[in-house]
């Protein structure tokens, strides 16, 4: 199985879902020669928001077909719970510095963006099996 494709799928979901949330996608794959970004959004509440998603299949056949037959990108089907495999643990201390780094970086060049809430760092953490997605969204992790 493809790495690549899954985070894509993985990325893919995570929008849909915070589309869903009344997050606005502002930028993907934002990448400097120290990092790299997944998401960048705006919360409801107008927060500027640094997402790092984090995916990992589990009996996941689709993906073997490739992504016309991947039933979540047409239905966008979500399955929210509390325990899961952890993916949220490729989050060594390591990744978050590197996190805060290029956030850090891309809100002091985009000061337009910044609302008085600042901004904050989430994890979106996705165990894809079969045809649903186990979602984690953690918020303001750094």
């Amino acid at each position: 199985m493809n790495r690549r494709f899954v985070g894509q799928i993985g990325e893919d979901i995570a929008c849909g879902y915070l589309v869903n949330k009344g997050y606005q996608i502002i930028d993907r794959n934002y990448r400097q020669r120290f990092g790299e970004i997944d998401i960048i959004t705006k919360s409801p509440d107008k927060t500027l928001v640094f997402i790092e998603v984090k995916t990992i299949t589990a009996s996941f056949s689709a993906v073997d077909k490739g992504p016309a037959s991947y039933p979540l990108l047409a239905g966008l089907t979500y399955n929210q719970v509390k325990d899961s495999l952890m993916p949220e643990d490729e989050m060594s201390h390591k990744k978050i510095d590197k996190f805060k780094k290029i956030s850090g970086w891309y809100a002091n060049n985009h000061p337009e963006l910044i609302s008085s809430e600042g901004y904050r760092l989430d994890v979106i953490a996705l165990t894809l099996d079969g045809g649903s997605a186990t979602i984690k969204h953690y918020k303001n992790i750094a």
